[in-house]
């Protein structure tokens, strides 16, 4: 395996040619390949996202761990690529992994990924799931890699598929996830404790009450209040009716119960119904907020994006704050967010408007009527009858149409920039999110009674 060193990465960088489709206020590969966010957190007072990295091929490939710095969700760094696969523990790609902050060190956790050439089907033979640690002083640089378990180290009925594992404080002690695969084709995560953060021991299995998907991606335990809630990407669920119209999940479990000894498991519940959200990651800041930012991206998927011709692909969506209330988690853009705002505009909307770009945020007070929203080229969002459909044509180039079931639309909020849509709906009882390709600001609106939106136009990140 040949790496690139962060010298060559930038000389491909430079090379990259403005491209009309790069986002605004988003975070994008500077060049290559993104998907997965990966140890997300604060240390020190600055913010460290990681990100699943392939620089030299915008169709993916082996991957590293590439790096943005902020303190502020205005002003990113772009950090030098973090980690490489560059051991025989990871020669395969630096898969995905998180990150927590003890005693003024930073302790990161991530799956080595080894793919063995010869006639494997690569689930049960021909691949190993290494799980490493690596510390770092300030976030830029690592020491060295240490593993702490194999696949010999994992349960017996388990296939080659453990990995992406995830780390809660929980008390005095820590717990660490994995997302993992039966040899039977169930999904299920796996639970850790440790004491110090670098010796674990199994300690439980977490399992729905009925199978849910061959293989659970990206597992996340948070916690509010007493509530312990796991989120995870289950892959293999078919679709019934309107619900996990995707091919593969995002979303999440309430846990009742002890995770490390009794517990029972909710229904599954969807988290983004968008055509382009996927293996989310959540950390607390300094401020106590539960952060998530999610791949807006879609692995496997038949639908493409136009940005390959250019050498990008995929992006980050919009930092969310979670919060919890009946019975269900919340989600909305982080306070930082408002930051990017120009001057407030409010439309008397009756039916139509040209916007000025496709870089702003539109809060409408639906109200709990019906409509019919008709945005961009060939977006249209309907509502009726408590269904509310998302349809795009040409400019989702193969997105096609999604629903989601809600009893009452009371506001929707949207974020558009360059090439994405985000919805946020009952401000974040439900969210949407889809990657859109076209040039056009047209808005225009079916409704029983006129609605009075807010417009701000929106700034762009700067990136140093």
């Amino acid at each position: 395996m040949v790496c690139l060193n962060n010298e060559q990465i930038k000389k491909l960088e430079k090379q990259a040619v403005q491209d009309e489709y790069r986002l605004h206020y988003h975070l994008m590969p500077p060049i290559g390949w993104l998907n997965d966010p990966n140890g997300l957190c604060q240390f020190n007072g600055k913010y460290h996202l990681y990100y699943q990295y392939t620089p030299d091929n915008c169709l993916g490939g082996s991957k590293y761990w590439g790096h943005y710095s902020t303190q502020d969700f205005i002003t990113f760094k772009n950090e030098s690529v973090a980690l490489y696969p560059n051991s025989s523990l990871d020669k395969g790609g630096v898969y995905s992994g998180s990150a927590m902050i003890k005693d003024n060190k930073m302790y990161v956790y991530y799956t080595g990924n080894v793919k063995h050439i010869g006639n494997y089907d690569y689930v049960n033979t021909g691949r190993e799931h290494n799980t490493i640690m690596v510390t770092s002083d300030d976030g830029i640089k690592f020491n060295d890699k240490i593993c702490l378990m194999k696949n010999t180290d994992y349960p017996d009925d388990l296939t080659l598929h453990v990995r992406d594992p995830q780390i809660l404080k929980n008390g005095n002690h820590y717990n660490m996830i994995l997302g993992a695969r039966t040899k039977e084709d169930v999904g299920c995560c796996l639970l850790y404790r440790s004491e110090d953060l670098k010796n674990w021991k199994y300690i439980n299995r977490i399992v729905s009450k009925q199978p849910f998907g061959y293989m659970w991606e990206c597992p996340n335990l948070v916690k509010f209040g007493q509530q312990t809630i796991l989120f995870c990407c289950p892959q293999g669920v078919e679709n019934q009716g309107y619900n996990y119209e995707n091919l593969y999940q995002n979303g999440y479990y309430l846990i009742n119960g002890d995770i490390e000894d009794k517990y029972e498991l909710s229904e599954f519940i969807e988290f983004d119904h968008g055509f382009d959200y996927y293996a989310p990651q959540l950390f607390v800041d300094e401020n106590k907020r539960v952060i998530i930012i999610g791949w807006m991206g879609l692995p496997d998927v038949p639908y493409s994006n136009p940005t390959i011709d250019k050498g990008w692909q995929h992006a980050l969506a919009l930092p969310r704050e979670l919060t919890f209330k009946n019975n269900k988690v919340y989600q909305y853009p982080i306070e930082e967010t408002k930051k990017l705002r120009r001057e407030k505009q409010v439309i008397n909307l009756q039916k139509s408007f040209v916007l000025k770009n496709n870089c702003f945020e539109l809060y409408l007070p639906i109200n709990n009527q019906e409509f019919t929203l008709r945005l961009r080229n060939d977006v249209v969002v309907d509502y009726h009858n408590q269904l509310l459909t998302f349809k795009m044509k040409e400019s989702g180039y193969g997105r096609d149409i999604r629903h989601i079931i809600i009893k009452e639309v009371q506001e929707i909020t949207i974020f558009s920039d360059s090439s994405s849509l985000e919805l946020f709906i009952n401000h974040g009882e439900y969210a949407f999110t889809t990657r859109v390709y076209d040039h056009s600001s047209n808005l225009e609106i079916d409704v029983k009674r006129d609605i009075q939106c807010i417009y701000y136009e929106l700034n762009s990140y700067k990136i140093i």
